[in-house]
């Protein structure tokens, strides 16, 4: 059944008191200006509340002008690729009614993208950087049971996942009238320090040439939702631990043991639809925020992370016969990852040092059409859940990503984790037959089929 959402109403949302002049400048550190012009498309479902006036509109607006006077570079506009002009422009603020159908029957019915798609208040992925686009924007849809899907679309050059549940839970404080946590200029960093821009415009030239060479297909992509209960993903980590060959000694969480089992089953399914690729690499996401010498706050605005890589590779003559196991890589994972300290992020920015590493990596599996990477970006732990506007947590979070070789990790309620994953569709018919990997899957889902990609990352 198509979704019928009717916009009435669409304004400017300025901040409740203007930015001083001594703030007007934002500068972005060189994480932000890698993830180019992208949007965090979320859509948060709340159920009804008990009275007509329970999911204030109005009221959320008020909010939302009180929280960009605390985070106020989500209402300045992007003076150049370096910086953002802080100069009180505001936020977009939508106004929806979804006219054919009650909040519990459309969760019920399992959303697609497309779905979640007309519950956002703009397109996630514009063509190009345009100087008059809001940093932030959001919709409320309020549906026929009086239930409310918010969406937001965050600017992913001002914020990672970190540094949207501070502005998240920013605003629902604001709104339940408390006072926000990390209030003032705590949520506000120059990172530029840190992560120093270098001379970005040359490294753009540099991967602009190297892609030149071998300009991508198009390719058509299914996503899918796969939900692994706490109870399987503890085996998983018994089994990794028992069975690896490990380096480390330590017991994989949750998310190393479960990336490790992805990537698995992902290299098997695509060695299927294409055994000449030779080499497979993965990556994921660190928040460096806690990692820090000293700490930055932990939901502060910016990019601060890092990706890391792992790699493995197909031995000569074993093809598509070759066997790999979750147990085989779980080490590579979580060496990786333990190699992300203080020390080793402060030392790869030294001097443009993490720019020559990122192209020194891309020379090294410049060979496209031998190299497979699947991306995997993990939001567990973060406090999307508590996202509270008064009228109780969040139901459900859906997510507007198009998804192309990655993979999104979220938290479950029982303590499982939702992978949301998109593949070209040769390897996602292969992976459903995969049934090592589908004995640990207890739920799963088609999100969309057949697209053609868009880059998205978190």
């Amino acid at each position: 059944m198509a979704l019928k959402v009717e916009v009435y109403q669409k304004e400017k949302v300025r901040p409740s008191s203007p930015t001083p002049k001594t703030l007007r400048s934002h500068k972005l550190c060189l994480l932000d200006m890698m993830v180019g012009n992208f949007y965090h498309p979320f859509v948060f479902f709340y159920n009804s509340g008990a009275g007509p006036g329970r999911h204030d509109y109005d009221e959320l607006k008020e909010s939302l002008s009180k929280t960009l006077s605390v985070l106020y570079p989500l209402a300045g506009r992007i003076k150049d690729r370096s910086t953002i002009d802080c100069n009180d422009e505001g936020a977009d603020f939508v106004r929806a009614n979804v006219t054919n159908t009650d909040l519990a029957e459309f969760l019920r019915r399992h959303p697609k993208l497309e779905h979640l798609r007309q519950l956002l208040p703009l397109d996630p992925y514009p063509n190009a950087i345009d100087p008059a686009q809001p940093m932030l924007a959001v919709q409320v849809n309020r549906f026929r049971c009086g239930g409310t899907a918010v969406g937001f679309c965050t600017w992913h050059g001002v914020a990672d996942a970190g540094g949207m549940t501070g502005m998240l839970n920013t605003l629902a404080a604001i709104n339940r009238g408390e006072e926000p946590t990390n209030s003032g200029g705590g949520l506000v960093v120059d990172a530029t320090a840190i992560f120093p821009p270098g001379n970005f415009a040359i490294f753009l030239q540099s991967m602009s040439n190297n892609a030149a060479v071998a300009p991508p297909k198009r390719k058509h992509y299914t996503s899918k939702r796969f939900v692994f209960s706490k109870q399987d993903i503890e085996r998983l980590r018994r089994n990794q631990s028992d069975h690896s060959d490990m380096k480390h000694h330590r017991r994989p969480s949750r998310v190393e043991a479960l990336s490790a089992f992805l990537w698995a089953a992902v290299i098997r399914a695509t060695l299927l639809a294409n055994p000449s690729l030779k080499a497979h690499l993965l990556t994921h996401v660190v928040n460096l925020r806690k990692k820090l010498n000293p700490p930055l706050p932990s939901h502060c605005l910016g990019n601060i992370n890092q990706v890391t890589r792992a790699g493995w590779k197909v031995v000569a003559g074993a093809g598509a016969g070759q066997r790999v196991t979750a147990e085989s890589l779980v080490g590579r994972v979580v060496e990786a990852i333990d190699k992300v300290t203080n020390e080793y992020v402060r030392e790869m920015h030294v001097e443009g040092g993490y720019l020559r590493a990122i192209l020194a990596h891309s020379k090294e599996y410049d060979n496209k059409d031998e190299t497979k990477m699947l991306r995997i970006t993990s939001v567990c732990k973060f406090p999307f859940g508590e996202v509270d506007f008064g009228w109780g947590k969040p139901i459900r979070i859906g997510m507007g990503h198009k998804l192309e070789d990655l993979a999104l990790f979220w938290d479950t309620e029982d303590g499982g984790i939702e992978v949301s994953v998109g593949l070209e569709d040769e390897v996602m018919w292969n992976l459903d037959k995969d049934m090592e990997f589908h004995a640990y899957v207890s739920f799963a889902q088609i999100v969309s089929e057949s697209s053609c990609p868009q880059r998205s990352a978190l």
